[in-house]
């Protein structure tokens, strides 16, 4: 199908989930990744933003013997939520929400997403972002929720990879080819493709079916991602674990939780070996 090519700004929201790093409270890495989000292109520089500041787990008070790094370490972790408070107070679209509590990334995105249902009710898709992985090349969003839109009952959730995956695949279900037209900044058509999983040529973007689930950053339908988390035994987890068995299991049966790939588009920061300066 050919695309037509539409805003959908008020349609996608983000959640960028973060937890402390040696190099808190700086917030550089962060805003490294915040800022990469405008690569996305087609989003709304105001779409909802919801940053997540999880807690320290309980294990964190058991193993460490030291009662100043603790202290010192919950001391960054609370000055990198100032930060951030300080950094965002002036931007409606941009929420912080810190954690009273370890919630993991499974508990910090579904509280993340229960304030965007109560703030922003029209939301229906929702990118996920990890603290410490930023896009690093351009990515047409708005020919992602065209694809969204065409095949509501097949994708549910575009991966964005890391590294690229060796023949990736999910029962019988099928590559998408989506036809597309590019806009550039001032909203004219050129024959400005991204790379990654596109064609320079026909101007294509192909999405691949994969039977793996990543933590990693992600772009998913909201209702259908919001279930996905609330499914968990624990949502106080990561869900990699759990969802990639599931998703295994249900491509063995020749059906799809509908994971498809974009392609090589994430750089990881690798935030917990990161070093203060």
């Amino acid at each position: 199908p050919t695309s037509s090519i539409t805003s959908n700004t008020s349609l996608t929201a983000l959640i960028i989930t973060s937890s402390w790093i040696p190099t808190h409270p700086s917030t550089e890495m962060i805003e490294t990744v915040i800022n990469s989000t405008e690569r996305l292109k087609g989003l709304s520089p105001t779409a909802p933003t919801v940053i997540t500041i999880d807690d320290f787990h309980s294990d964190f008070f058991k193993e460490t013997k030291s009662t100043s790094e603790i202290d010192a370490k919950r001391k960054d972790l609370e000055e990198y939520s100032m930060n951030l408070l300080k950094k965002y107070a002036k931007s409606p679209n941009v929420h912080i929400l810190p954690g009273m509590d370890h919630l993991h990334i499974g508990g910090s995105v579904l509280k993340a997403m229960e304030l965007i249902e109560l703030l922003h009710p029209t939301v229906k898709y929702v990118y996920y972002i990890q603290h410490d992985f930023e896009f690093f090349e351009r990515i047409d969003h708005s020919a992602l929720i065209e694809v969204m839109e065409e095949y509501p009952n097949t994708v549910n959730l575009i991966r964005f990879l890391a590294r690229n995956e060796k023949n990736p695949k999910c029962g019988n279900a099928t590559k998408i080819f989506h036809t597309v037209r590019t806009f550039g900044d001032n909203g004219t058509i050129n024959n400005d493709v991204s790379r990654g999983s596109r064609s320079d040529s026909s101007r294509v973007l192909t999405l691949i079916p994969a039977e793996k689930y990543s933590d990693n950053n992600h772009l998913a339908r909201f209702q259908w991602y919001k279930e996905t988390i609330q499914s968990l035994i624990s949502v106080r987890r990561a869900p990699e674990f759990p969802l990639q068995k599931r998703a295994r299991q249900i491509c063995q049966k020749n059906e799809s939780m509908g994971i498809y790939l974009y392609g090589h588009s994430i750089r990881h920061l690798d935030g917990r070996n990161t070093l203060k300066a």
